[in-house]
């Protein structure tokens, strides 16, 4: 992926000649107070996009420096591997989805879920509009690519009393676009625009309006948890913070970030992912007491773990300690 490079300002000599003791000083003092940072990484699930809006966010806004964190954002893709980077030990931070590191727990990967990133799941179901699917029930039959394993793909079928024809997932849309029968998992945050954009005609079927609604979390690596706590939760809370800002304030140090490290993303493409995660409260929740950025809910895990036990995903019950701390969490983000 093309990068576009930082430009680097320099002092002109009359600056240097008329300040260079105090830059001298200055510089000395940066330096130090960079090397002082506690570095860790964050490892993210696809190429950067206004889905990591709120760490981006974060990172440009200093608020992992005011915490005393030195944050590298590391790009995903499709090999990006982040729940298995997260699991060995490779870094110590990485993103994903609340069921997904349940079924890394229970298959022994150190996992372990500390905040909530979003807290609903914005994947959908993408259909060209003119196909006669309506509803989930109507899936019976119809060819769904999607990814292998993925746990919605029991629930549906087992509440829907169905079966569909499922194909494995490619990167891209040219499939869907050359046949107009084939449906397709995505994110109402992404391919629905780049298909309008195309002058192709869509609709969704978001899949938390099925039942299924994961929380997508902040995953830290649990050895690395248990011997620096504090870390975690100044990651966590200043995370949180970034979110708030970037979904409430404004995102443009994110977007701006966000274009010079994929250049694929337009501004009209970040505004409209912006404005969907907004507008459907993905981040911030639908709670009528107020917004819920970063929090988790221990009932509502330990249901959706259960869930997936009665679906046969997990082979034997998981408790909520062997996959997720809400102890990382802020204190007014825990709520049991």
């Amino acid at each position: 992926m093309a990068r576009l490079l930082r430009k680097i300002g320099q002092l002109t000599l009359g600056t240097a000649v008329l300040t260079g003791v105090g830059c001298q000083r200055d510089s000395a003092e940066t330096a130090n107070a960079s090397t002082s940072l506690t570095r860790v990484e964050l490892q993210l699930d696809w190429f950067p996009e206004p889905a990591h809006g709120g760490f981006y966010q974060a990172a440009e806004r200093g608020f992992y420096a005011e915490v005393g964190l030195s944050v590298e954002i590391l790009p995903g893709g499709p090999g990006g591997r982040p729940t298995q980077k997260v699991g060995s030990g490779q870094v110590p931070f990485s993103m994903g989805r609340s069921d997904d590191m349940m079924l890394a727990a229970a298959e022994g990967l150190p996992v372990l879920v500390v905040a909530a990133l979003m807290q609903h799941d914005p994947q959908a179901l993408l259909l060209h509009a003119d196909n006669p699917v309506e509803t989930f029930a109507d899936l019976e039959g119809h060819a769904v690519m999607a990814y292998p394993g993925s746990a919605w793909i029991p629930y549906l079928q087992k509440r829907y009393d169905m079966e569909f024809d499922l194909q494995p997932m490619s990167f891209g849309l040219a499939r869907f676009i050359a046949d107009p029968d084939l449906i397709q998992a995505c994110f109402v945050t992404d391919e629905p625009f780049r298909l309008r954009e195309a002058g192709v005609a869509i609709k969704t079927l978001l899949l938390a309006d099925s039942g299924y609604d994961p929380y997508r979390v902040m995953v830290a690596h649990r050895p690395f948890a248990e011997a620096n706590p504090e870390t975690v939760r100044a990651f966590v809370a200043a995370s949180i913070r970034g979110w708030i800002d970037y979904m409430e304030g404004d995102p443009s140090p994110a977007h701006e970030r966000i274009a010079r490290e994929n250049d694929h993303m337009t501004p009209a493409q970040m505004a409209f992912s912006h404005t969907e995660m907004k507008s459907r409260q993905f981040v911030s929740g639908r709670s009528p007491v107020g917004n819920r950025y970063g929090h988790l809910d221990s009932n509502r895990l330990q249901e959706h773990a259960d869930l997936l036990h009665q679906l046969g995903v997990l082979e034997s019950p998981l408790p909520l300690a062997a996959y997720a701390d809400l102890r990382f969490l802020p204190s007014n983000r825990v709520e049991d």
